[in-house]
């Protein structure tokens, strides 16, 4: 029998490497599968795809760790961390998005209403960001951008995909482009294009707030065919 809790302990105290990391995740992810697999039938799975997305096992992973992390003081006083435990954790989140008809996923995820019976004076003094290792907040920035990307992909037309990568080479990477569009046009575009973009990122300030990282992402996932090298 597997004991998780070196691992969760390690977790705890943010001592786990990157490969470290992904191996707990793939673990986790498994657990999940088995969970549904011995305790739901296809209706439920088929019910958070609908929900989640394909990537419904990483969303789920995502949501344990953070459940985790909350009962980190009981499970450091376990001797042994069973996959049973695990199972149980899996099951209870499971079924508290069926009960709540997934409410929380419609309108976007708070990870505190994720934590349940939490006593209001703890839940008071409770600091998310104080209390999630690194490890944790560099995967939730990259699967919180991968989901920006997809947002974009989904909301934004050819050509406002084309304006954009047209404002991130040219304004952010300084690169010396051209466009089958005149530059005036693609202006007006940019223009036009703005207060859409504050929209979906939720931020009227976003070209002051958008990270290095999520500009990477444009540049590679939404502009390889829309520019051209001189």
């Amino acid at each position: 029998m597997k004991d998780y809790k070196p691992i969760l302990e390690k977790f705890f105290k943010n001592q786990l490497s990157s490969s470290e990391f992904e191996t707990l995740l793939i673990n986790l992810k498994k657990i999940i599968k088995k969970t549904f697999k011995r305790l739901f039938d296809e209706h439920v799975k088929n019910l958070f795809v609908k929900y989640y997305g394909s990537d419904y096992l990483e969303a789920l992973s995502q949501e344990l760790l953070l459940r985790l992390l909350h009962q980190k003081n009981v499970i450091l006083n376990l001797a042994f961390v069973h996959e049973n435990y695990l199972n149980s954790v899996i099951k209870n989140l499971i079924y508290y998005h069926l009960s709540s008809g997934f409410k929380l996923i419609e309108k976007e995820i708070n990870f505190e209403d994720l934590f349940l019976n939490i006593d209001p004076e703890e839940q008071e003094n409770l600091k998310l960001e104080t209390t999630l290792p690194k490890v944790i907040v560099d995967y939730l920035e990259n699967l919180s951008l991968t989901h920006t990307i997809e947002i974009l992909k989904v909301r934004l037309t050819p050509k406002e995909i084309e304006t954009l990568c047209w404002y991130v080479l040219t304004h952010i990477y300084k690169e010396k482009i051209e466009y089958k569009v005149n530059k005036n046009v693609l202006y007006k575009r940019w223009e036009r294009l703005k207060p859409k973009l504050g929209k979906i990122l939720g931020n009227e300030n976003y070209e002051k707030t958008l990270s290095f990282k999520l500009f990477e992402l444009i540049k590679s996932e939404l502009c390889k065919e829309f520019y051209y090298k001189k």
